[in-house]
Order: C-alpha cells, then structure tokens, then sequence
C-alpha cells in the first residue's frame, strides 16, 4: 500500500511539471490576438528593410554587426538594434527590431513603440496601453510581458527588470528564433 502511494504522488509531481512545461512553453501560442499592424519602433516595422532609402537617411551606417547562421544583427545610433535576413531576395529584410540601452544608461533612448511605449515607461503603461491578452515568461532576470497578433505572425515583448520598469522592447516575426 505505502509503494502504491508513493507512486502516486511521484506520478503527479512529474504530471504537474510536464504540464507545466507544456504550458509554458505554448502559452504564447495560447494567448489571445492582439492587433499589433500599427506598431513599429521608432517609425520601421517587421518586414521593412535596412537597405531602404528612407532606413539610411534616418539611421546610416550599423556601428557595429553579429553574424550568425540565421540573422545579421546590426547596432544603430540611439540604441536600436535589428535582426535582418542575410540571404537571397530578401537580405536586409528586418525580422526583429529592439531597443535596449547600455547598462550605464539603462533607460536611455528616444525611441519608441507605436503606442508610445519607451525605454523607463512603468509596467502599468504598458498594460494599459497594450491590454489584457498578453502571455508572461521569465528570462535572463527580466519579467517579460509579450503580445502577439496570430493574424499577422508578430509579437512585441516588454522585458521588466526590477521595480517594473521596461529595460528592453522586442517587436519580431513570430517565427525569429
């Protein structure tokens, strides 16, 4: 009887932590649609492209550049950062754009979300702003709060860092990796 009952209850802690599992990490697939077709930062959206006419006069030359299997990242003035497609027809096609800042000036930065969201602003801005429907995660010591619109195959995350302040924002195609 005693084996019995411990099997049961191994049972149900590896059933809770495989669901919770799961959950986690479907629970941006599971969270309601949020319009996100007006939102860009600092004017440029998912899908445009850094060798544009109108990307070069705002933002010129990267400073610097990340390579990798996948994505060219490249670092522009006033902290924005994108990740670009590096082959074919579509190269220079941006696939992420992020605003972060340097640690010594962590909310540093004039750019914003489409709805006005920046660097600094107060967690209760951002739900305020963007709504209910939003999908929660925990990374690199950042409360993430994410939307994603499933129509378009977009999300926009606002990575909190103690005292609920945006340190980071993240507007992707949901498939970026």
């Amino acid at each position: 009887m005693q084996y019995k009952r411990k099997l049961v209850i191994v049972l149900i802690i590896i059933g809770t932590t495989l669901g919770f599992y799961v959950y986690s990490a479907f629970s941006e697939k599971l969270t309601k649609s949020t319009d996100l077709s007006d939102e860009s930062i600092g004017g440029y959206k998912v899908w445009d492209n850094i060798s544009s006419p109108e990307f070069i006069r705002e933002y010129g030359e990267p400073i610097d550049q990340d390579n990798n299997n996948a994505y060219d990242y490249y670092y522009w003035k006033g902290g924005l950062k994108t990740a670009t497609i590096n082959s074919d027809e579509d190269k220079g096609k941006i696939m992420r754009l992020i605003i972060s800042s340097a640690d010594d000036d962590l909310f540093e930065s004039s750019l914003q979300t489409g709805k006005g969201i920046k660097l600094g602003s107060k967690k209760a801005d951002v739900l305020s702003k963007y709504g209910d429907h939003y999908y929660k995660s925990y990374e690199q010591g950042a409360d993430i709060i994410g939307y994603i619109d499933h129509k378009r195959n977009i999300t926009l995350e606002f990575w909190c860092v103690q005292g609920g302040r945006v340190a980071e924002i993240r507007l992707d195609d949901s498939d970026v990796i």
